[in-house]
């Protein structure tokens, strides 16, 4: 008996790409909801961060003081606490995130988020394919 399929979510591109956006829900601890279509997902971060746009659209209040380190240096923001419903249907509970005035996107997906799961990327025959399940499963094979 095979046990049962975890969710996997997949995305297709037709050439290879350099950003892997995705569908992402946030969600402020009252239940609030705002959907954004423009979530990047970036290995390279360790936090999640969201756009003002959200915090304000969720009337979030700052949970703690934070900053983060990065190529421009140091800066500092105000932290919150958010659901984040990832598109495998899941819920990454009380994640905690900082603010940003992104222009191009509304969310950054970073590791703390994704290492709830299995997250892939692909580049055969000069195509992106982007998976990502939960929760993980340990290994891929190739």
């Amino acid at each position: 008996m095979r046990p049962p399929a975890m969710p996997t979510y997949k995305k297709e591109y037709s050439t290879e790409v350099e950003d892997i956006m995705a569908d992402c829900d946030t969600y402020s601890v009252d239940g609030h909801r705002f959907h954004s279509e423009r979530a990047l997902w970036d290995t390279g971060a360790d936090t999640t961060i969201i756009s003002s746009r959200i915090v304000k659209e969720l009337n979030l209040q700052p949970y703690k003081a934070g900053g983060s380190s990065g190529i421009g240096g140091d800066t500092g923001s105000n932290v919150y606490l958010v659901h984040v419903l990832v598109p495998t249907g899941d819920f990454v509970t009380y994640v905690e995130v900082m603010e940003s005035d992104f222009q191009d996107i509304d969310i950054l997906i970073g590791m703390d988020v994704i290492t709830f799961g299995d997250f892939l990327i692909t580049n055969a025959d000069n195509k992106t394919t982007f998976q990502f399940r939960t929760p993980s499963e340990g290994g891929v094979e190739l």
